[in-house]
């Protein structure tokens, strides 16, 4: 069974906005989609002045992971998650990580649809990885990181635009903290456990350090997965010697920006079970409900340190068959 990032949620104010974004420029598939199910409220802790949340379902092209669900919450006040913030400030998801065959030609047919960046398209090696890297920033406090590799790794053939999400970053405050919370808590493996210093990037382009600091500035970077993979894993960053602005109260339903993640597992029962025996505090219970195109899902979530939402699921349907 595939573990790791099935799909990425991203609480937005205009859909149609964002995914011209992805079909005109990534060559994804939207699939529009009823409206989210009341049970989805509780498992998003959605107050009672939102009264409807329509959805579409962003899919890359030949995969069935790494898709982006669009959120439009009608109703209550809402504010961007991570509001002026910049690359070292902590709190909630980051960004999502797509390859693409020419970062430069994707970043300029983002920038005439309004996009920026906190850098120009920059070649550096870190690693072991020679790359080219754009952290593009959006509507809505979307954040999109661009890497063109020099050699496309097996699994992200033939496409075009640029590949499903295969990663995510979130800044944290505390890198230790966050590194045992997903190792001792969640007993996922680390794929990567390192630190950069002495090296302009991913630096002063790619994560906007003034460039005064940043050849100095240490960053300290981990990928981690449940399986100890660099597909559909997670990418804790810590710039501990810059005083960063704790979004992390902010990054939740309904306001704007990367809401959450969603991750298969066996049996989420169980693994909810597991998660308590380890002390790990559930952000919401287990609770079954509907989620299209998946069918009935068995479904709970997690808070990481920084207050990035992890929602785990397994399918009812395929557990009835075991």
């Amino acid at each position: 069974m595939f573990k790791g990032l099935q799909e990425v949620i991203a609480s937005v104010s205009d859909i149609a906005r964002i995914a011209r974004i992805f079909t005109h420029i990534a060559n994804y598939r939207a699939v529009r989609l009823a409206d989210a199910p009341r049970e989805q409220w509780a498992a998003w802790r959605v107050p009672r002045s939102v009264m409807r949340i329509e959805q579409c379902l962003l899919v890359p092209p030949g995969q069935n992971k790494g898709a982006i669900r669009l959120v439009k919450f009608h109703g209550g006040r809402q504010r961007v998650m991570r509001s002026s913030a910049h690359t070292w400030d902590p709190g909630g998801i980051f960004d999502i990580d797509v390859y693409t065959r020419d970062a430069r030609k994707v970043y300029r047919a983002l920038q005439a649809a309004g996009w920026s960046a906190y850098g120009e398209p920059t070649d550096y090696s870190w690693g072991g990885f020679d790359v080219c890297e754009v952290v593009a920033t959006g509507p809505d406090g979307l954040v999109i990181a661009l890497i063109e590799p020099a050699k496309v790794p097996p699994g992200f053939q033939g496409f075009k635009g640029f590949t499903r999400a295969f990663n995510s970053a979130q800044i944290v405050s505390d890198y230790d903290r966050t590194l045992s919370f997903f190792t001792d808590k969640l007993a996922w493996q680390v794929f990567v456990d390192t630190q950069v210093h002495g090296a302009e990037e991913p630096g002063a382009e790619v994560l906007g350090i003034p460039r005064a600091f940043a050849n100095n500035v240490l960053r300290r970077i981990g990928i981690v997965h449940p399986d100890g993979t660099n597909d559909g894993s997670l990418e804790p960053i810590s710039m501990p010697e810059l005083d960063g602005r704790d979004c992390s109260d902010h990054c939740v339903a309904p306001n704007l920006g990367w809401l959450s993640y969603r991750m298969p597992v066996a049996d989420a029962a169980a693994y909810a079970g597991d998660l308590r025996k380890r002390k790990v505090e559930l952000y919401a219970p287990l609770r079954r409900l509907r989620v299209a195109p998946y069918g009935e899902l068995d479904v709970f979530s997690v808070r990481t340190p920084d207050g990035a939402t992890i929602e785990f699921y397994s399918s009812v349907a395929q557990r009835r068959q075991v």
